[in-house]
Formats: C-alpha cells, structure tokens, sequence
C-alpha cells in the first residue's frame, strides 16, 4: 500500500511541478495547515532527503517559502 501511494505522489509530484510549487505543496500538506511536516515530506523522496536542509528556522516544518528552495 505505502508503495502505490508513493508510486501515486510521485505522478502527481511530476504533473504538479507544471502547476508550480503551490500544488505541488497543497499536495503534500496533507493536513491543510500550510506547512509541511517531516511526516508529510515523508511521500516526497527528494523533500525527504533534504528537510533538514530546507528547514532554515528549525521547527520542523516547512513553509511554503522553505518549500520553494527545493524547486531551485
């Protein structure tokens, strides 16, 4: 199950970088509360690997901003 739903993040990932970075984080914050969590960043491989890198104020969310560094 974890794998198709990666399988089905990581189509929408592709088709949501062509929408720009806000779908693409609307997609992943999956609690709606316009950060997103290490959790959440969980179903990206690519965010999951450098959260704490684009976690520039260090609690542990990212905000859309933070979240724009990794599209650069």
């Amino acid at each position: 199950m974890k794998k198709l739903i990666a399988l089905s993040v990581m189509a929408i990932s592709f088709n949501a970088l062509a929408d720009g970075h806000e779908t693409l984080f609307k997609t992943l914050d999956t609690d709606a509360n316009q950060m997103i969590s290490a959790e959440e960043a969980q179903i990206h491989e690519q965010l999951a690997q450098q959260f704490s890198q684009l976690d520039v104020n260090k609690d542990s969310q990212l905000s859309l901003d933070e979240f724009r560094a990794l599209q650069k």
